[in-house]
């Protein structure tokens, strides 16, 4: 086997992009689409991965066998078989993050809570490179406006070249949803405690309430009646009234000598006091 050389010491992110933008310069322009597209691929692995004439395989030498019908694909055994971890099993290992809910009922606003915060809460240090990290790579001029497909292998080469795979910000961003899982879970187990403390003091404000209502609509009913009464009251007078001074008049009507009559009958003369 050749001898292997030495590693280079690894870039930071900056120095990465710094140089894949000259290289883009010095390839050229490409135009989107397949056919360019593979240029720029090409560019890109030319400047991460270098490989030697001599590594080339000699396919005018090697001719491609003949058929001899299908062809069984043979199980895929030991490194070929692993893929490496599943994403749901990157940070499984790890405790789950847990939030505590607020002392008071009234702690503020906690669904505004910025999302730093969240995640320094949970415990969530430094990456070696974060989701946001991440996002600046793809966002990087030297690939913003190229297809997706290049710009997923010229960040996994920046990664690779930094010493590190896809699965550093894969994991972050792990970490940071079940950060966020676990402040959704602690906001609704406080929200579920707080209606059952609140529950049990709005039925007693109610029932409050309701016997509050029944006293004063008690003392209501009670006021109208005392008012049906008098006026009750004044009616059965007024008509007991009207027939004692009918007979009064009556009895001194003789005596005046064809003068009038002083005694009214009636509401005549009469004007009940406003109140």
């Amino acid at each position: 086997m050749p001898n292997q050389k030495p590693l280079a010491k690894s870039k930071s992110t900056e120095e990465i992009l710094r140089e894949m933008e000259e290289m883009t310069h010095d390839a050229g322009s490409h135009s989107r689409g397949s056919a360019k597209s593979g240029g720029a691929i090409k560019s890109l692995m030319d400047f991460f991965v270098k490989i030697e004439p001599d590594e080339l395989p000699d396919q005018e030498s090697a001719p491609l066998p003949k058929s001899r019908g299908p062809v069984q694909s043979a199980p895929a055994t030991g490194a070929a078989a692993s893929r490496g971890p599943r994403v749901s099993d990157l940070v499984a290992g790890e405790p789950a993050p847990q939030f505590s809910a607020p002392p008071q009922v009234n702690a503020g606003n906690l669904a505004a809570k910025p999302f730093d915060e969240i995640y320094r809460e949970a415990g969530l240090g430094d990456s070696p490179c974060s989701v946001d990290e991440l996002a600046k790579l793809m966002e990087n001029p030297t690939v913003a406006n190229q297809p997706l497909s290049v710009k997923v292998v010229a960040v996994s080469l920046a990664l690779t070249a930094k010493g590190m795979g896809v699965d550093t910000p894969i994991s972050d961003a792990v970490r940071r949803d079940r950060a966020l899982d676990a402040y959704q879970r602690m906001l609704s187990e406080h929200a579920s405690t707080v209606d059952q403390q609140n529950a049990a003091k709005i039925q007693k404000i109610t029932q409050e309430t309701e016997e509050y209502l029944k006293r004063k609509q008690t003392e209501m009913e009670a006021l109208r009646a005392e008012i049906a009464e008098a006026k009750r009251q004044s009616v059965d007078f007024s008509q007991r009234r009207q027939t004692e001074e009918k007979r009064l008049a009556d009895l001194i009507s003789p005596f005046l000598e064809g003068k009038a009559n002083p005694v009214t009958i009636g509401d005549q003369g009469f004007e009940p006091k406003q109140a």
